[in-house]
């Protein structure tokens, strides 16, 4: 994964049909993550910036969020996004452990 560092709290990755931007707590969250993880949710990462909203049971919306943010499931972590179809963008607001995510989504849905 080609990631640049953007101006302060986003990093992003180019050459692709969808640009993809990690939030700084997202992107924190990514080095924390045990190495055999990284390597999964880098290739989910790659995955959503062809494909955002790919077919099948990976990719949920979830409910109750005011902006349509989606989660893709990696392992025991949940890559929480969203779309930006005009301007070809996908958010990763977070990479969170599924055990934290509900709360996770009250803090920040």
């Amino acid at each position: 994964m080609a990631i640049a560092q953007d101006q302060g709290s986003r990093v992003q990755r180019s050459s692709v049909s969808f640009r993809v931007e990690l939030a700084r707590a997202a992107a924190r969250s990514f080095e924390l993550a045990p190495r055999p993880e990284r390597k999964r949710i880098e290739r989910a990462i790659d995955a959503l910036a062809t494909n955002p909203r790919p077919p099948g049971k990976l990719v949920k919306a979830i409910q109750g969020t005011k902006d349509g943010f989606l989660r893709m499931r990696v392992g025991d972590y949940r890559i929480v996004y969203g779309v930006m179809d005009p301007d070809r963008v996908v958010l990763i607001l977070g990479i969170i452990h599924r055990k934290d995510l509900e709360q996770w989504l009250r803090q920040h849905g």
